[in-house]
């Protein structure tokens, strides 16, 4: 017990003041603390966004080209590995913020649509074919055919595969993005 001004305060009166005069301040540092962890929700939800839209359209040109769709005439396969790169630059670039799981979908699309590592100093060879029931590269593309773009292929048709991969990619980023 202590005897302040002249009052006996026991150490349940004392404990029962100190948790009034902490109790606000607890609350205020909670507060602060869900408020700075929901902003940075937000922003890295924000961040992976932009990301995606930065990236989506190459995604989109990648899988259009390999299955003879879309805007596939108005690219070449030098255009291929050119968004292909861009593509790996923003998706290793911003690792951290991606799930564990987005990175395996975008790695099995991207082994489903290039072959990677075709020699010292070579560019990654797409693994689709030049001649199939879609079309011909060689004819129906919108720009002069080069013979020596023919290496750029691996000559295999796996159209299924790589439907599947890139489907199973953007559903991982609908649940990144929280769509």
């Amino acid at each position: 017990m202590a005897d302040v001004g002249g009052t006996v305060w026991t150490s349940l009166e004392c404990a029962k003041l100190v948790v009034s005069g902490v109790t606000p301040l607890l609350v205020l540092v909670f507060g602060v603390v869900i408020n700075n962890a929901i902003r940075s929700g937000e922003r890295s939800s924000a961040l992976r966004s932009e990301i995606y839209k930065a990236i989506s359209g190459d995604l989109n040109d990648i899988y259009c080209y390999l299955s003879f769709v879309g805007g596939w005439k108005d690219l070449t396969p030098m255009d291929m590995v050119a968004r292909k790169r861009a593509v790996d630059k923003a998706m290793f670039t911003y690792r951290p913020f991606f799930s564990v799981e987005l990175f395996a979908t975008y790695d099995r699309f991207m082994a489903a649509a290039f072959e990677p590592y075709a020699g010292a100093g070579k560019d990654a060879r797409i693994r689709s074919d030049l001649v199939t029931p879609d079309g011909d590269r060689r004819k129906h593309g919108k720009y002069r055919w080069k013979r020596e773009w023919e290496g750029r292929f691996t000559k295999e048709r796996n159209k299924d595969a790589q439907r599947l991969a890139y489907t199973d990619f953007l559903k991982q980023m609908a649940r990144d993005l929280s769509v």
